[in-house]
């Protein structure tokens, strides 16, 4: 009998270790399932940002290239086409009289003004101050043209020794900086804006503020793409984009890029 008893009191306990042996088992399975299966999640989101990224990538690099295209053409045949009639109306204001010579003459000041707006046009599009002279001397020439323009007054300056980045780095700074610039004018209403670029050791940061009316930061960015596309932009020229906004008080953008210097520009 005692021995039955033992027997029955084995098996239970043996019963009972199996269970929570199994138990055990199904556990640490369960969460290795859900640890390979947040993995492959990951993964696959990882793999859709990187897809995102260079669909971005190739869009913007598509659009650098139809800018320097149009850039090219609009100051090799545009501008050189334009030159030549202001070239035939000038023969023509020497050769006229009375009325014909007052129509000449307001012909040639009116090519004046849309050879100055192509050339305007042309370095917006691709400046080439930025690949001759960098990052600065092609915001100091943008601010030059949008003050001629008096539709805003910028201020530019600078503290720290400057230096070139990658143009392609360059290159996305500056875009963001035009962009930011663009919505002043046409969205916020401000009639000054200040820029201020500060270089530090293999670092720079890009102050952009303006006296515009502002706006609600967490409105605009949930209404469109725009400004997150700023963001991806400085992103992948691995930098950082930040937007400061409020009602009443103006806008302030800051950039940030940090990268080692490119030695082959700085030797040349």
């Amino acid at each position: 009998m005692g021995s039955g008893n033992t027997d029955i009191t084995l098996i239970y306990f043996l019963g009972t270790v199996a269970m929570i042996l199994l138990a055990g088992g199904l556990f640490f399975f369960f969460v290795f399932y859900q640890k390979r299966l947040l993995q492959k999640q990951l993964e696959l989101n990882k793999v859709r940002q990187d897809q995102q990224e260079e669909i971005l990538r190739n869009t913007i690099q598509a659009q650098e290239n139809e800018r320097k295209r149009i850039a090219q053409d609009l100051h090799d045949e545009v501008g050189a086409m334009l030159s030549v009639v202001k070239l035939n109306v000038g023969r023509i204001d020497r050769q006229s009289e009375d009325k014909t010579l007052v129509l000449a003459s307001e012909t040639k000041t009116y090519l004046d003004d849309v050879i100055t707006q192509v050339r305007r046009i042309s370095r917006a599009l691709l400046p080439p101050s930025l690949e001759k002279l960098g990052l600065y001397p092609a915001l100091e020439e943008l601010a030059s043209w949008v003050n001629k323009s008096d539709q805003l007054f910028i201020e530019i300056r600078k503290s720290g020794e400057p230096f070139r980045f990658d143009i392609k780095k360059e290159l996305a700074v500056f875009r963001v900086v035009q962009e930011v610039m663009n919505n002043a004018i046409k969205h916020a209403d401000a009639s000054q804006l200040s820029l201020i670029l500060r270089f530090g050791d293999g670092t720079l940061a890009v102050l952009v503020r303006d006296n515009g009316k502002g706006f609600d930061l967490k409105e605009k960015m949930g209404a469109g793409l725009g400004l997150r596309n700023l963001e991806s932009r400085m992103e992948m020229a691995g930098g950082k984009f930040r937007l400061k906004s409020k009602i009443g008080f103006g806008t302030s953008a800051l950039l940030y890029l940090s990268a080692l210097r490119d030695k082959s520009r700085d030797s040349a």
